[in-house]
């Protein structure tokens, strides 16, 4: 409601005219019986062109009035949706990484677009015709009554069967239309990775597989839209027949009123112009009843992003550092990621500033999970990280981001020029600096080759590079914002070993004034050391330098082991 009330003077004006255009529309029916009992059948051309004019003068009103209303409740929904849509993307940015890990992306990217046009189109178009209903019936009721009462009973009992089924109609189409939507979806989706892999599905000779399978999803498809189109036939029929019954009935009724002297032929046409008139509110009314519910669920879906507080958030008072030594201390850190199982337990470690420590350890012992908490990409559970002897949640987060920048193994690439990927290390950065950064890390031959060269579209996740180059190209980025310590999650992994080995030899250089921590399973990496930190089910459980390890005979020689037979396969 806080969206509403800042636009409060907007929607007191919209509903002003809205109140204007039903009052002046459902008045027209009364200078219609005027013009005939007066006019017409007096035989008064004078009462025939006063009404006339008064007729032309409240469809003037009622036209200006409408445009009007339609104009401020567009400018109020799109105003709102906006606000709306905005603090729902805000809030998204801001959330760390667990929230990502319990939401799907796509429920993110559905109650950002399809919520917000829910709402956008709840307020513009349903909230307009929901009052304006209201209002018409209301008001046509009152001169109604005036004119008959029996009449106005039939047409008031038909009105409400109208809106029954309007109601009931919106109820059951609206979910049918979303399925139909999604199907649509799915269709699309197939066509689409298909068309991506075509090469492995014709090497694989899988062109009848996928044929059949959007075959399948394409019947689904045809079903829905039968069953959507047999919907729309049984309630329109519907209301077409209650239409019909409530018309000859009134026609009889009335013209026994007429015979009786009961009622003018004017007050039977008004009559008559009512319902017809009536009938594309009192339908409108019915499917805004119906969306209402709909609406709110979209609202509290959006309302639900906007108002989840980070699990990594900034301290009010929270400060930046003079001057970075790069100093780092984990003391007795454990973390959770379900709240149940510890990935990290009880860490203690000491990093030098300038230090190049090397983490090794098994799949799943926490090495990833020990860097990103260093960048504050989760909150840990227990314990305390500290930069030259600060808490890390005492910082700024700008300023901890800025200053230790973290690549990961599966770094992401946006779908825009490769200068512009770098350069999200720095938007700052110039564009020597960015072929700088992109020698040291060994991609600028490569990106001179393309016909575009820095300025060649990398498509959408990096889909056009290899995972080498993407790594590669996530490097650069990195040392274009020039970090006081620098956290690489196996950053070679996807390189060849020519590569490799050239990267690791600048690597030494670029990191030679840098505190760094360097998880890896790769020979090459473990030359960088100052010392090895070796990670077991989420403790330390070793540590030194490659010799001391080697000579203990414990979990480090056998991975060293393990990784002097990967090389000789390679």
């Amino acid at each position: 409601m806080r969206y509403v009330f800042r636009k409060w003077y907007l929607l007191v004006s919209s509903i002003v005219f809205i109140v204007l255009m039903s009052f002046s529309s459902s008045i027209i029916p009364v200078f219609i019986r005027e013009a005939i009992d007066k006019g017409i059948l007096a035989g008064s051309w004078s009462t025939i062109v006063y009404y006339s004019f008064l007729t032309l003068l409240v469809t003037i009103i009622s036209g200006v009035s409408s445009f009007i209303a339609r104009y401020l409740t567009t400018k109020i929904s799109q105003e709102i949706v906006y606000r709306i849509r905005l603090e729902a993307f805000d809030s998204i940015q801001r959330q760390s990484l667990d929230f990502f890990d319990k939401v799907f992306t796509g429920q993110l990217i559905s109650r950002i677009t399809s919520d917000a046009e829910r709402i956008s189109g709840f307020l513009s178009w349903r909230f307009r015709m929901l009052i304006y209903s209201t209002l018409m019936i209301g008001f046509s009721l009152y001169y109604m009554l005036s004119m008959n009462m029996l009449l106005s009973i039939i047409s008031l009992i038909a009105m409400i069967f109208i809106v029954i089924f309007s109601t009931r109609y919106a109820m059951m189409i609206k979910p049918m239309y979303d399925k139909i939507r999604q199907q649509l979806g799915v269709l699309a989706s197939i066509a689409t990775n298909d068309l991506a892999g075509i090469k492995t599905i014709k090497s694989l000779v899988l062109e009848r597989h996928e044929y059949n399978r959007f075959l399948d999803e394409n019947n689904r498809f045809l079903d829905l839209n039968i069953k959507a189109t047999r919907i729309r036939a049984l309630y329109g029929n519907l209301g077409v027949l209650v239409i019909g019954l409530t018309m000859a009935t009134i026609l009889y009724l009335g013209g026994y009123a007429i015979a009786n002297g009961l009622l003018t032929i004017g007050g039977l046409t008004a009559f008559m112009s009512y319902m017809l008139m009536l009938m594309w509110p009192l339908n409108a009314l019915g499917y805004a009843v119906g969306d209402i519910q709909r609406t709110i669920a979209a609202a509290q879906r959006l309302f639900e992003i906007i108002d989840t507080k980070p699990g990594v958030y900034e301290k009010p008072d929270a400060k930046t550092l003079d001057d970075l030594r790069g100093e780092i201390i984990f003391r007795n850190v454990s973390f959770s990621y379900d709240g149940n199982r510890k990935v990290l337990d009880g860490i203690d470690l000491h990093v030098r500033p300038g230090e190049k420590i090397v983490i090794v350890g098994p799949p799943g012992s926490g090495k990833s999970t020990l860097l990103k908490l260093l960048a504050r990409l989760y909150e840990f559970n227990e314990g305390e990280i500290l930069i030259d002897g600060v808490d890390v949640r005492d910082l700024k987060l700008d300023f901890l981001r800025k200053n230790i920048v973290y690549v990961s193994q599966e770094p992401f690439i946006f779908n825009r020029s490769i200068k512009e990927n770098i350069a999200l290390g720095n938007p700052d950065v110039s564009f020597e600096e960015i072929v700088n950064a992109a020698k040291i890390a060994r991609i600028h031959d490569f990106i001179i080759q393309l016909p575009k060269g820095y300025d060649t579209i990398v498509g959408e996740r990096g889909v056009d590079l290899s995972g080498g180059q993407r790594q590669r190209i996530a490097l650069a980025r990195a040392l274009v914002s020039n970090p006081k310590i620098i956290l690489l999650d196996d950053p070679v992994s996807n390189l060849d070993a020519e590569t490799e080995k050239k990267l690791v030899s600048d690597l030494k250089e670029i990191l030679r004034d840098k505190t760094a921590l360097i998880v890896t399973q790769r020979l090459s990496l473990i030359s960088l050391a100052d010392r090895i930190v070796v990670m077991d089910r989420g403790r330390i459980v070793e540590e030194g330098t490659h010799e001391e390890l080697l000579a203990k005979r414990g979990l480090y020689y056998e991975l060293y082991r393990s990784m002097i037979g990967e090389k000789k396969r390679e």
